[in-house]
């Protein structure tokens, strides 16, 4: 039976820090736009994290000091930004292929360990593994993430379809024989997806969802 993995940030959770956010948390917290998007991601302390070399709190701490303000704000701060908003849409897909028996996995570069993240009802619906930069202090698209991923799943090569935001990311999938997807829009996503499966034999027809 295929597997399917997908990326998070982007793909699973469409939130995203584009100039809107920045704009909207620049004017609560009385600053400039451009200023709060650098004091917020330009810090060293993300790559860390994300290796699972410091803790999230840690992580919250150093960007809180920058800001003025609690590391518990940062912490909404940045789960606005790149966790909230689930894609419901891609979510019926993904269901609807978990009960046709596929494999499902997250594959993420996240300061969040796996164990957090599966914790969460929108994605433990989703989501036999889940699989995180900050447990195996690895990150996309470094070869070996993605074999850890096969590993895990029981699967390997052109037997996975991976959907991603990052074209390197996507392109590091196909190099080692899975079916890369980028993702660039929910309609384009779930059409390569139905593509996918059905050239592995699985078709998947999502219900209508009610206004």
């Amino acid at each position: 039976m295929p597997a399917l993995v997908l990326d998070l940030g982007g793909v699973v959770y469409r939130s995203w820090p584009d100039n809107a956010f920045h704009s909207r948390w620049a004017e609560q917290l009385g600053c400039e736009a451009e200023a709060l998007a650098e004091r917020l991601w330009g810090g060293p302390e993300w790559g860390p994290a994300e290796l699972g070399q410091i803790s999230p709190e840690d992580c919250y701490s150093a960007v809180a000091g920058r800001l003025g303000i609690t590391p518990e704000l940062v912490g909404e701060i940045a789960t606005e930004a790149f966790a909230s908003h689930p894609d419901e849409a891609l979510a019926d897909k993904v269901m609807s292929l978990r009960r046709q028996g596929v494999r499902t996995a997250a594959l993420t570069n996240n300061i969040q360990r796996a164990a957090t993240l599966i914790a969460r009802p929108e994605l433990q619906r989703l989501f036999d593994v889940v699989i995180s930069s900050a447990d195996i202090r690895l990150q996309k698209p470094d070869p070996a993430m993605f074999r850890q991923v096969e590993k895990q799943l029981g699967q390997a090569g052109s037997d996975i379809v991976f959907l991603d935001d990052v074209i390197m990311h996507v392109a590091g999938a196909i190099s080692l024989g899975w079916r890369g997807i980028l993702f660039q829009s929910t309609d384009q996503a779930l059409a390569d997806m139905t593509t996918e499966f059905a050239r592995l034999g699985i078709q998947v027809a999502v219900p209508d969802r009610p206004n």
